[in-house]
């Protein structure tokens, strides 16, 4: 089963090392790959958590699939009609979801979004979008899934 969440906002960074500044300013300790550019992000995206992998696919979407999607129960976006979406999908590893939520939570700070989780149907603003990137990552160390 995969997780989808998607971070939606009206612009876009300009490169994958300015989204590394805004997840360094957010104060996650998750280092994304910078190789490629950002315009040609599709599918999966190289990071990692100290030794540990922490990728994620992300992909860009065109907003209107997430606004006018059918979800189980009815999503409350507002009635801001956003112009730009991020897509993020992982799998059952937790590093993968704790470097998903911290870089999604980033992404909507910087740029001034949203992010919205398919699986809970919640719309979060980057405060709580990231206190639950933080709650991972406290589960991470609880457990022993240090660097």
């Amino acid at each position: 089963m995969s997780i989808e969440m998607f971070v939606l906002s009206d612009r876009k960074l300009a490169s994958i090392a300015a989204w590394q500044q805004a997840i360094d300013q957010e104060g996650f300790d998750l280092r994304l790959d910078t190789s490629r550019p950002f315009e040609q992000l599709a599918g999966y995206l190289p990071a990692k958590r100290g030794e540990h992998e922490a990728g994620f696919e992300c992909d860009h979407w065109d907003p209107a699939d997430i606004l006018d999607g059918e979800y189980i129960e009815p999503v409350d976006f507002g009635p801001h009609r956003w112009t730009q979406a991020l897509a993020f999908r992982i799998g059952g590893n937790f590093f993968e979801l704790w470097g998903s939520s911290a870089a999604a939570a980033a992404y909507a700070r910087a740029t001034g979004g949203v992010v919205f989780d398919s699986e809970s149907g919640e719309v979060m603003q980057p405060d709580r979008a990231a206190e639950t990137a933080r709650q991972y990552e406290e589960y991470l160390r609880e457990h022993g899934l240090k660097e």
